[in-house]
This record gives C-alpha cells, sequence and structure tokens, in this order.
C-alpha cells in the first residue's frame, strides 16, 4: 500500500477523532493522531485491526478511528483538559 494512502487515511482517521473528542491541532497533528490511534487499535484490538498492517475496510478505519479517540483522550487527561467538563 502507498504511503501517500497510508497518510491521507491517518488524516481522515484523526480527522474524525478529533470531531468526535472536540478541539483539533491541525493537518500535521491530525495526521499523527491517526497514523498513532491506527497502531493503539492494532495492539488492543487485534494485530490486523489497523490499516498500517492490512487492508484498508471500513471496520479498520473505524478500530482507528477508536484508538485516535484513545489517544486524545489521553493527551487531554495528561494535559489538564477535563477541568470542569465533567
Amino acid at each position: 500500500m502507498g504511503i501517500i494512502v497510508i497518510l491521507l487515511v491517518g488524516i481522515l482517521v484523526g480527522w474524525l477523532a478529533s470531531a468526535i473528542v472536540g478541539g483539533g491541532g491541525g493537518l500535521i497533528f491530525d495526521m499523527v493522531v491517526g497514523l498513532v490511534g491506527a497502531l493503539i487499535a492494532g495492539f488492543i484490538f487485534g494485530g490486523g485491526a489497523s490499516f498500517l498492517s492490512a487492508p484498508i475496510s471500513m471496520m479498520s478505519v473505524l478500530w482507528s478511528v477508536v484508538g485516535a479517540i484513545i489517544l486524545l483522550l489521553l493527551l487531554r487527561l495528561f494535559r489538564g483538559g477535563f477541568r470542569g467538563r465533567l
């Protein structure tokens, strides 16, 4: 799979996760969040869940979005972003 497709899907996944959780950090931030989210999803949900190691499917993108949401929530937790929101 081409690196361009992986980066584009990473941007899409990161953007979706940022839209769901709230607050975005720009194109590069969304891409990194999407790619790391895919790795997190692959680790948590099994090796084939990440679009980095398997062909892109709707399920791999969905699990990658879940992984990116987990990453964003962890980042927000460690930066103290939950104060006053919960």
